[in-house]
């Protein structure tokens, strides 16, 4: 995107995370206006949020707004997100990707559309981040590691180096991951957990080292 030109954007959910994703907007423009935050749509939320920014409507009112805004879907909850993300791509939708400009990474980095990375956070090299992955605050992601679709980091999340996360992979606060490591997809790992070893897909792990405690029955 050119940094000259100003875009008006719309964030899908007002709860804490969007609310997050408004001041990463903020901080965005200072370096340089880049967007027009337009305000929220949010199924449960009316009127405004607390810190004064606009609630627009439904998630459905998006579709008809014309000319179409840019929309990022700042919802932790992989499956909504993916849900929401993939009726606004049906929809011919814009999807917007914002990146703090704290965030330290190598040139070497692939950044899906739709993504979120949050300020602190640290991105080495070869890393791929597949579309509308959410990179929350102080998160380091080593070497050669892909993340693929919807995938959602908590704060203080640590990925080592060669690790493969699987679409829609949600890990907890502060957890980590230890290189050559793999998580199959729609698989949770609780907060400050330790994988030590693979995971499986659809499953809940916990603890240090991290051990499946449950099977989930389907994308989570």
């Amino acid at each position: 995107m050119h940094q000259d030109v100003v875009r008006p954007l719309i964030i899908v959910g007002a709860g804490g995370l969007g609310r997050e994703a408004a001041w990463l907007v903020e901080d965005i423009n200072k370096t340089a206006p880049r967007w027009e935050l337009l305000g929220f749509v949010d199924d449960g939320v009316i009127g405004s949020t607390v810190e004064g920014y606009s609630v627009l409507g439904s998630v459905n009112s998006l579709f008809s707004m014309k000319p179409f805004p840019w929309v990022v879907v700042a919802i932790a909850n992989t499956q909504t997100r993916k849900n929401i993300v993939t009726q606004i791509q049906d929809a011919a939708i814009p999807v917007a990707t914002l990146i703090h400009p704290s965030v330290q990474m190598s040139r070497y980095v692939k950044i899906n559309a739709g993504s979120i990375i949050c300020a602190g956070s640290v991105l080495t090299t070869n890393i791929t981040l597949g579309f509308a992955s959410i990179v929350n605050p102080h998160c380091f992601i080593g070497h050669d590691t892909v993340l693929d679709d919807f995938v959602s980091l908590m704060p203080g999340v640590n990925v080592a180096g060669e690790v493969t996360l699987g679409e829609g992979v949600y890990m907890g606060l502060n957890a980590c991951v230890i290189n050559r490591t793999s998580i199959g997809e729609w698989s949770v790992i609780g907060a400050g957990a330790a994988v030590v070893q693979d995971i499986p897909s659809y499953s809940l792990a916990v603890g240090v080292p991290a051990r499946v405690i449950k099977k989930l029955g389907g994308a989570c």
